[in-house]
């Protein structure tokens, strides 16, 4: 079938090159972006063959066993809560960063009233996250409410936690790393374990994580996507787990609790800190009894010890006379001894004794003005003395100063003049107590006033011992108090230290142990102990905890399924990610690349395209740019599309009728009234913006409407979501309906009650007729049917609430941000616009639980399947031989084929065939083939042009190329038509015209015979003088090559009557022979049949031509032709052949002839035009024609002779008339009858006629 020539044989093997190159481009990822993006493509495009959105769950309804007898759908359902622009713009929120009991309570809601199975949240709620500008207290009040949710629900919410590279303040002690651990970067965990450092996530603490009773309570799951195969900003390959392990848990843990420390322990401790209050109230009372003990105690000790030092003081002075009176007595003796015994030393002792005795008289003096004038006796004459001396020094001194620095003189002054003031007293003391000097006492005086002075010492001595001895008493008293205090201090210290303890004043420390890390107050300086543990739980963790991290997605099926990270398996390879249920049953199992990731299969676009969406978006639109004619005409559509969601509410047929209906609904006033001024605002009012309600308006009248109905989106058959404020506010709702019915049933039972209808009735059967009981019987009953009435509106708006709840139960509920200012957005497959990445995890809940892997195959079936098409699509390419065009197109089909046939497989199995590579390599080599086997063609046809170019038409010189045959030397056997034309009596054009005449003439004559023989797709053999020898039917075969013949011999012969007219005006340029040139006649004869045909001569030198003996047979259908007076003979194979084609050409018999070297007889055929082109009187020739061959062949001479003769004047060539024509077949014909009759051929004549001559 691919018979290749040697250039196609050479550029197949050169195509080969392409698909090479193609694999070696994909080896090395350069086209990944590609794949990717054909991946998508048959995720989400429209193309034929394509998955489209489909749902994880599959139509399956089976179930799993969980804790006792629950059981819940194998496959969850998965539920969005989106932290929208409408929830952001809840007065409840506030400002960023939120009040995590805005989260605490929306949580709690979907857990008590929604029944969810699991809470993720796609939030960090981490220290990081919290702003510095927040009190301390508020953050412990936010962490403290989702910590309630936790204790709450311990197992069944997931909080997030991220790989951001900024580890926690509270782990930084560990030196842990917060980079994501990472196989394909080169993480470890031989290198982790060995040096004990496990990277560990930016993570909340506690109370969001807490460790009770010996168990972790809160799960925590990553939802870092790192970038992995990244092409574009699509999130496509998620890590399902990160290696953990180490002591950072237990920092973040204790490190969060002691920072919350001081806000929780007196709670925790309320009972002993009050005792300890108690204690230290008692303490300090006492303490004050203590102190004002001793402050009475120390003022009686300050007394007496003031007495003691005035007794003290006289007691020393006294003795201090006694002893120095005793010594000048002593030392007087002493020198009268040594004057008696040294006489002559008189003039030295004697002055020393005078003067010993002048001393003893000045003291005795002393003693006896103090003993008799007890006021003088306290001034001491000779120490005033001594003082004045040095106040006036001190005096002396500051006027020095105050003379060198006048500046200080403020200070100075003041001190002189005190001075000044001190040395005038004492000099006035002095002059009123005098020393007498001249005092004279008797021995005896002296005697008994140096008696009265030691009874006084000693009188002072004893009062001095009494005084010590009170003194000491008084002492011991002190001392007992102070060691009272000492101890009451002692035990306010305690106190004190325990109440800073228990308020949280005290410092505390993390102290590791072999085992555990503990929260211990602060330890003294050089105390290298354990410490003692925080009376606040925990306050002792574990220190390591061996558990890997695992993303959002898997965390929350592990909490759906009630399972813990020892029910997670990860092969030793790490190329498999398996959970085992609680009986070992393997729930999901997961490839994993690179140990880690996980290609996510997208199941749909994020939300659903809604009607009223699209209304309120174009309504935003128009009012910000202020086109208020467009806002107020959307309008009735934003409320029809609304209003139509509200079950039971039947919308008006006319819009005049909206506003009335509307107060059905209950909506309030003050929407009615933004309702009814927006749908019924007049044109004149368009511009005037005061009077045409805001957007912002709008939305508070559509969201009173939607109130009634459930948010379609919630309905979403792919992604069911809502907004965080749908949650609260159907919460509130749920709690102020569920109130109202409370209220509504016990009013009812109370009227109903014995008390009020039982009373009224039992009074009425008493007394039938009392219309004042009757009325009031009446009253109470219009009073109960109206609290029914209102009682079963809020019960239908009770159903409708828990019908928004009903669409969280046993649903594992993914909470994330929407609005655009999180800046948590990226595209999907499905959505080219930016959506939440919390879209990401719940793609990948659906991947692990549908079992819809993305199956891509192994690069080396891309690099198969790239070889594979693009040798097929090679062999197409060089493909030269018959529809060499469709063969080609086939490929590109082909190609298409399988491009179709990989969706299709994709579409079905998620096995990813590999269609870029080799679609693109396919497409490479097929227009790379075709350009080359172009320009080999181009060469061909050149080669080719110039072997058949000058007697083969353009078109089939084209075929030839296209058939991919190259001439070569030999023939074949062909079925064709062979050609022959000659001119007529052309001797004597060659005798009469000159030889550049005769030259111009052939040239003329040739070129209009040939170009009509090239237009009829005939091939020119060759030219011999006058005579053309051309073929139909090859080189390139030919099924209508007998008709073309025939319709060429007509064509030429009516081209020829227009060169003779042409030629009967050109009188000039022929001359003599212009008569001869005006008349000339061509003869045509054409046979069909088989001969050889092909490159014939030398190797290096041949012609393409036919040969055989059909060919001969042709010939001599043209010369024969001169012998019937026609001018285009054919034999009756070329005429069947030729009508076989088309039957629009008129033929006549004109006899059966045995040409000269044949001994087989041929019938022959003159073609006399084309049918429509037949004049009447042709038509009535051939008819008559007919008739006398009819009589001819039954040798019914004188009847042929009669209808040839009625020919004869029909004929279209009539001699004398038609220029050239000296005969025509009814002419011939006659003579031949004529013959016949005179020399009849007999009985047996079978009509043939034998031909003598060529």
């Amino acid at each position: 079938m691919f018979k290749l020539s040697k250039e196609s044989k050479i550029t197949f093997f050169g195509l080969l090159i392409i698909p090479i190159i193609w694999i070696i481009v994909n080896d090395f990822g350069l086209i990944d972006s590609w794949k990717t993006k054909s991946l998508d493509l048959r995720l989400s495009s429209k193309i034929p063959g394509s998955r489209g959105e489909i749902s994880h769950q599959n139509g399956t309804k089976k179930e799993i066993s969980i804790e006792g007898n629950l059981s819940i759908p194998r496959i969850p359902k998965i539920v969005y809560v989106n932290f929208d622009a409408a929830t952001l713009a809840m007065d409840d929120v506030g400002e960023r960063p939120w009040d995590r009991a805005f989260f605490r309570d929306m949580s709690m809601a979907l857990m008590t009233k929604g029944k969810a199975r699991v809470l993720a949240f796609d939030f960090g709620f981490t220290p990081k996250s919290t702003s510095k500008m927040v009190p301390m207290e508020n953050s412990y009040r936010s962490d403290a409410a989702m910590g309630d949710l936790i204790k709450a629900y311990p197992s069944q919410v997931v909080l997030g936690c991220l790989y951001s590279g900024v580890a926690t303040p509270f782990v930084k002690a560990t030196g842990v790393s917060a980079f994501p651990p990472l196989f394909k970067d080169g993480y470890s965990t031989g290198a982790a374990m060995k040096s004990g450092k496990y990277n560990y996530p930016e993570s909340p603490t506690y109370p969001l994580q807490n460790y009770l009773e010996g168990e972790y309570l809160g799960r925590t799951g990553s939802f870092t996507v790192p970038p992995f195969r990244a092409v574009d900003n699509v999130p496509r390959w998620v890590p399902l787990w990160f290696p953990g392990g180490g002591k950072a848990h237990a920092y973040n843990l204790l490190g969060g609790k002691q920072s919350k420390l001081p806000f929780e322990i007196k709670g925790d401790n309320k009972q002993e800190l009050l005792i300890v209050s108690k204690e230290l109230n008692d303490l300090a009372t006492k303490k004050v009894g203590l102190l004002a003990d001793i402050s009475s105690i120390e003022a009686q000790f300050f007394q007496k010890n003031q007495e003691k030092q005035i007794v003290e003081t006289e007691y020393e002075k006294l003795s201090r006379e006694s002893s120095v009176y005793d010594a000048l007595g002593e030392t007087i003796n002493n020198f009268k001894s040594t004057l008696n015994l040294n006489p002559s030393l008189a003039a030295i002792i004697n002055p020393q004794i005078e003067s010993r005795k002048k001393e003893r008289i000045k003291l005795i003096t002393t003693i006896f003005q103090r003993r008799n004038n007890p006021s003088a006796s306290r001034f001491d004459p000779l120490a005033a003395r001594k003082d004045l001396v040095e106040l006036e020094l001190t005096v002396a001194t500051l006027k020095k100063t105050l003379s060198e620095n006048p500046s200080i003189s403020s200070i100075i002054k003041p001190q002189i003049t005190k001075k000044t003031n001190e040395i005038q007293v004492i000099k006035d003391k002095i002059k009123k107590n005098p020393i007498n000097n001249d005092l004279k006492l008797s021995a005896e005086q002296e005697r008994e006033l140096l008696k009265g002075l030691r009874i006084e010492v000693d009188d002072k001595k004893k009062i001095l011992d009494q005084i010590n001895k009170e003194l000491s008493k008084i002492n011991l008293k002190i001392e007992n108090v102070r060691k009272q205090i000492a101890q009451v201090e002692s035990d306010e210290s305690v106190k004190i230290k325990r109440n800073n303890q228990l308020t949280g004043k005290s410092d505390t420390e993390l102290v590791e142990t072999n085992s555990t890390l503990r929260l211990v107050y602060k330890r003294s300086l050089g105390d290298n102990g354990i410490g003692r543990l925080v009376d606040s739980l925990p306050n002792e963790v574990p220190l390591y905890r061996d558990r890997d991290f695992y993303t959002l997605g898997v965390e929350s099926l592990l909490a759906y399924y009630g399972l813990s990270e020892s029910n997670v398996v990860i092969s030793e390879d790490n190329s498999r990610f398996m959970i085992n249920d609680k009986d070992g049953n393997t729930i999901i199992d997961s490839p994993l690349s690179d140990g880690q990731f996980l290609e996510v299969n997208w199941f749909s676009r994020w939300s659903e395209k809604s009607a009223e969406k699209s209304l309120v978006m174009n309504a935003k639109r128009a009012y910000g740019e202020k086109d208020f004619a467009l806002y107020l005409s959307l309008i009735p559509s934003v409320f029809e599309s609304f209003l139509s969601k509200v079950e039971g509410f039947q919308l008006p047929d006319s819009i005049d009728d909206y506003s009335e209906a509307m107060k059905e609904l209950d909506l309030g006033e003050k929407q009615l009234a933004i309702a009814d001024k927006l749908l019924f605002l007049g044109a004149e009012d368009l511009y005037i913006n005061s009077e045409i309600p805001s957007f912002d308006q709008l939305m508070s009248v559509i969201e009173a409407i939607a109130y009634y109905f459930i948010p379609p989106s919630l309905k979403s058959k792919h992604n069911p979501m809502c907004g965080m404020r749908d949650v609260i506010q159907n919460s509130r709702f749920m709690d102020e309906v569920e109130t109202t019915i409370k209220s509504l049933e016990q009013k009812i039972l109370k009227l109903k009650g014995p008390r009020v209808l039982g009373a009224i009735n039992e009074a009425l059967s008493k007394n039938p007729a009392n219309q004042s009981l009757l009325v009031q019987k009446s009253q109470v009953t219009q009073a109960i049917a109206l609290n029914e009435s209102n009682l079963a509106l809020q019960q239908d708006e009770l159903s409708r609430i828990q019908d928004f709840f009903s669409r969280f139960e046993n649903a594992i509920i993914l909470v994330g941000p929407e609005e655009a200012t999180f800046q948590d957005l990226a595209p999907t497959p499905f959505d080219k616009s930016a959506t939440p990445k919390v879209g990401v995890h719940g793609n990948l809940i659906k991947t692990l639980t549908s079992g819809f892997y993305i199956n891509r195959l192994p690069i080396g079936v891309d690099h198969a399947a790239t070889l594979g098409i693009c040798i097929i699509m090679a062999l197409l390419a060089v493909y030269q031989g018959n529809r060499s065009s469709w063969v080609q197109a086939g490929g590109i089909v082909l190609l298409l084929g399988y491009v179709y046939l990989g969706f299709v497989t994709f579409s079905n199995t998620h096995v990813v065939w590999p269609i870029t590579a080799p679609a693109c390599a396919g497409i490479s080599t097929s227009f790379i083939g075709l350009a080359v086997m172009v320009v080999i063609e181009q060469k061909a046809k050149g080669r080719l042009k110039g072997m058949f170019g000058s007697y083969v038409s353009s078109e089939l010189v084209d075929q030839m190329v296209e058939s991919g045959e190259e001439p070569s030397l030999g023939g074949q056997e062909t079925a064709i038509t062979a050609f022959f034309s000659d001119v007529q009596a052309f001797s004597s054009f060659s005798e009469l015209l000159s030889p550049t005449g005769l030259v111009d003439l052939m040239n003329e004559y040739l070129t209009a015979m040939t170009n009509i023989l090239q237009e009829e797709r005939g091939t020119l053999d060759k030219y011999i003088g006058d005579a053309i020898v051309a073929m139909y039917g090859a080189p390139i075969p030919m099924k209508d090559h007998a008709y073309q013949s025939v319709r060429t011999a007509i064509l030429m012969q009516q081209e020829q009557i227009r060169l003779r007219e042409k030629w009967s005006y050109e009188e000039a340029k022929w001359g003599k022979c212009h008569g001869l040139v005006s008349k000339m006649q061509t003869r045509i004869g054409c046979n069909t049949g088989t001969a050889t045909v092909g490159n014939m001569g030398a190797l290096d030198r041949f012609n393409y031509t036919m040969m055989g003996d059909m060919v001969n047979l042709a010939a001599r259908c043209e010369s024969g032709a001169k012998a019937y007076g026609a001018y285009i003979m054919i034999t009756e194979e070329t005429k069947l052949a030729s009508e076989k084609t088309r039957d629009d050409i008129a033929f006549r018999y004109l006899d059966r002839i045995v040409v000269k070297g044949r001994k087989q007889p041929v019938a022959m055929f003159e073609p006399t035009g084309f049918m429509s082109e037949l004049t009447q009187e042709t038509q009535d020739c051939l008819d008559c024609f007919k008739q006398g061959i009819d009589k001819y062949l039954l040798q019914d001479w004188d009847g042929a002779l009669g209808m040839f003769e009625k020919a004869k004047n029909l004929e279209p060539n009539k001699p004398g008339v038609t220029p050239g024509v000296a005969d025509n077949p009814s002419i011939i014909l006659i003579d031949r009858c004529n013959i016949m009759k005179e020399n009849p051929p007999g009985s047996d004549w079978d009509g043939v006629y034998v031909m003598t001559s060529k």
